[in-house]
């Protein structure tokens, strides 16, 4: 039975027109409840960026109807961030609502593996390199956002899930009093920035810091906490983004890739990303509200428009931009004079690094930059002294969530999937612990449930940004020198991070579910927590952080930590605990994780558009490009695995992936959700293995 598809409406474009609504009024007249705060709310969210819209999100979806939650977010719309890669924890999650590739891949970008190249300081031009697969697309796609869609299209989910949105609302954090107990939090709301409407106190029983770095109620409870030695600055810009790349000269360049490029001072981001900036909010809504529809009715990929046509209909702007940065530690020593390398802080300490590696100065050749991309005073920006945590993460009525808990480094991609762990735990344990308040007999035994239900998620939290703080140092320690990047930090990330013992995602067949989700994640935090790897992490920053970072780490050294690292492979390999595909993953290394410099094969699972250049999913079924429609054979959408699969192998991993959520299987023809084989994939499975 063929899905019906949805009709392209303007519902938001007309409403905006004919009230002269603001951005703020057409995303609030989306609530269920309408725009006008309520009187009462079981909780109450303080921040509409990704982490209080996950927990928003995830509580909703948890337990439908079980609590009422209120979202307040100060701005009059989703504004810019930096963060635009993600990791598969975060697209299971998105899976579970019944977002997948072909809806998500129309406003994202492919992000399909990471790729690092680790530069030789003492020798220009010399470099090892390391890239691991993400998830096929048969099962899973992975993405490269911009934030301001993210955040746009979490609203639109959050509010169709009952969640309510408001944004141009601000709480007022000095009014606000917080005491814990059913409905005892009082909420104070300031008056409205873009529609005047008088202040007004909100009643709830819990209130949730999502302010993010700001950390505007956890901050009131507990000051800052900085770890000891070096701490990391940022400084980024945008840039255009070619369609050749062939002129990349790092060897086996890939622009799905999330690329890095490391050095002993810190490392570059090089992220290719759609931006829609310009475009006007009600029109992205409408866009946004069609996919949903799309995705709800399971229309499959080349019944789609592609997201040029998209931006055609709904009167969009669209364009493909580069985001690059540098994450740098902040013990380095600049020069006295840096006026040579641009006009500002950002710029200077950018450029510093441009032309103090060859390889690098070579590279951004290709690149333009764009002028404020993203409104006035944005070419540059830098933000200083990412790495902190929040000693306190909850109390009598509150708790924090996401980037309030604590943030460590951009590398790894931590802030959105490692603490959106954070997220969905505390939006568990908050059903819990109110079911548990308003069935005591008194105030005092509601609070003391609460209290012993976030008692793990307190300790969560207390372990989680520490270790991901070890994982950031050991893998800085690694960019001392070449061989350690390729051979040890490296390959640890994805031993710990991809192989964990008992939590491996290929497992369950790369489907989650509310009922394990959250186990997942919170056993996931990049592998950085198993023992194994606790053990290399800590023997390398014990050897190689007390030497200065202008010295060159002595050859004996970096002899002891390889050899150490090899030692606890070898173990943990021989353990049969971290069994995976590792050969076809990775580039340079075999099924037992033996590094083999000659070994640069590895599975393939995108390929570029021949029109557009966009990098598509390899997918036999998807014949038509996302990006512009172009379309391409069904032999061009085929994986290639390498070394190759055995037809039954594949033809058991197609069967996997047409796991469909929930939310969607009852879409599906009854015949069809019957079978876990489903006929669309069936006919593909011997063609899949070449």
């Amino acid at each position: 039975m063929s899905a019906i598809a949805p009709t392209p409406k303007k519902t938001f474009t007309e409403r905006a027109a004919a009230g002269r609504l603001n951005d703020a009024q057409i995303l609030n007249s989306n609530n269920v409840d309408g725009a006008e705060l309520p009187a009462s709310s079981d909780v109450v969210v303080a921040g509409g960026g990704i982490h209080g819209l996950i927990y928003a999100i995830h509580s909703s979806k948890f337990k439908p109807g079980n609590l009422k939650i209120s979202l307040i977010e100060k701005n009059s719309k989703p504004g810019y961030k930096i963060g635009e890669s993600t990791l598969p924890l975060f697209s299971l999650w998105c899976k579970m609502l019944g977002l997948t590739g072909e809806y998500l891949l129309r406003i994202f970008g492919l992000k399909d593996g990471l790729a690092f190249n680790f530069l030789d300081r003492e020798n220009q031009g010399e470099y090892t390199d390391f890239c691991s697969n993400g998830t096929p697309g048969l099962f899973l796609s992975g993405f490269q956002m911009e934030r301001t869609m993210s955040e746009l299209l979490f609203t639109l989910v959050a509010q169709r899930s009952g969640v309510n949105v408001f944004h141009g609302k601000q709480v007022d954090f000095a009014a606000t009093k917080i005491s814990g107990g059913v409905e005892r939090n009082q909420v104070e709301i300031q008056k409205g920035k873009f529609d005047e409407e008088p202040a007004k106190a909100i009643d709830s029983s819990l209130f949730v810091d999502a302010t993010g770095r700001f950390r505007q109620f956890a901050s009131k409870n507990a000051p800052i906490h900085r770890f000891e030695g070096w701490n990391y600055d940022a400084t980024w810009a945008y840039f255009n983004c070619p369609k050749d790349e062939s002129n990349m000269k790092f060897r086996h360049w890939e622009g799905h890739n999330t690329n890095h490029l490391c050095f002993p001072e810190g490392w570059a981001w090089v992220i290719r990303v759609p931006t829609w900036e310009g475009s006007p909010v009600a029109g992205l809504m409408d866009m946004m509200t069609y996919l949903l529809d799309c995705a709800e009715a399971a229309i499959p990929n080349d019944q789609i428009p592609s997201s040029e046509e998209l931006a055609e209909m709904f009167g969009l702007k669209l364009r493909w931009v580069t985001s690059i940065g540098m994450a740098l530690r902040n013990d380095v020593k600049y020069p006295e004079d840096m006026s040579a390398y641009g006009t500002k802080e950002a710029e200077r300490k950018f450029y510093y690094f441009v032309e103090k590696y060859d390889l690098i100065k070579e590279f951004m050749g290709n690149f333009e930059i764009i002028e404020n991309l993203y409104g006035p005073n944005t070419t540059w920006i830098i933000r200083k002294s990412l790495t902190y945590q929040s000693p306190v993460v909850s109390g009598k009525g509150w708790l924090a969530i996401g980037d309030a808990v604590g943030f460590t480094n951009p590398l790894h991609s931590p802030g959105i999937t490692a603490n959106m762990a954070t997220s969905v735990y505390a939006a568990e344990l908050t059903h819990h612990a109110l079911d548990a308040a308003k069935n005591a007999k008194d105030a005092e035994a509601g609070e003391l449930a609460v209290r012993e239900t976030f008692a793990p998620y307190d300790d969560f939290a207390k372990r989680l940004v520490p270790a991901l703080n070890q994982m950031n140092r050991f893998n800085y320690c690694c960019f001392r020198d070449p061989r350690l990047g390729a051979e040890v930090s490296a390959l640890w990330q994805y031993m710990g991070g991809v192989g964990t013992p008992g939590w491996q995602l290929i497992r369950q067949n790369y489907n989650l579910t509310f009922e394990n989700y959250k186990d997942h994640s919170i056993n996931w935090a990049w592998g950085c927590m198993i023992p194994e790897y606790d053990a290399v992490a800590k023997k390398t920053i014990e050897l190689i952080a007390p030497i200065p970072l202008d010295e060159v780490v002595p050859d004996a050294t970096v002899r002891e930590v390889i050899d150490f690292s090899n030692k606890v492979k070898k173990e943990a390999v021989d353990s049969n605990r971290f069994n995976f595909r590792w050969d076809g993953l990775l580039r340079y290394y075999d099924i037992f994780l033996n590094y083999d410099k000659k070994k640069t094969s590895k599975d393939k699972f995108a390929r570029q558009c021949k029109k557009c250049s966009s990098w598509l999913v390899l997918r036999p079924d998807w014949t038509k490009c996302y990006t512009c429609g172009n379309e391409r054979t069904r032999e061009e959408g085929i994986i290639t695995w390498d070394p190759p699969l055995a037809a039954e192998e594949v033809k058991a991993l197609v069967a996997a992936s047409d796991a469909k959520p929930a939310t969607r299987q009852e879409k599906k023809d009854p015949a069809v959700a019957e079978d876990p084989v489903a006929p669309a994939f069936t006919p593909l499975s011997q063609e899949l293995c070449v």
